[in-house]
């Protein structure tokens, strides 16, 4: 599978996601966190998040802002493993 058609795949996959909310708007089930400890400032995951909520600063690590649906898209593509998922409570 190329990067495009897994890219795409994931898009629908992460628009899909399940969960409840009001007004049939997902509520996420988990949400990403960065080790900033191994993150390598790359920028790849700002890149591949759908949501825009990955953020890469001027020192070059990466932060997660408020509203990640939890599609795990930075986690997959993330080349030094720094951003796991949790589970909402």
């Amino acid at each position: 599978m190329s990067v495009l058609t897994e890219f795409l795949f994931r898009r629908q996959k992460a628009e899909n996601y399940p969960g409840k909310g009001l007004f049939y708007k997902p509520e996420p089930l988990r949400r990403a966190i960065v080790n900033r400890e191994l993150c390598r400032g790359c920028g790849d995951c700002e890149s591949i998040c759908y949501y825009r909520r990955v953020r890469v600063d001027k020192k070059g690590r990466a932060h997660i802002r408020r509203g990640c649906s939890g599609c795990a898209m930075c986690r997959d593509i993330c080349p030094s493993g720094a951003i796991i998922m949790i589970e909402n409570d």
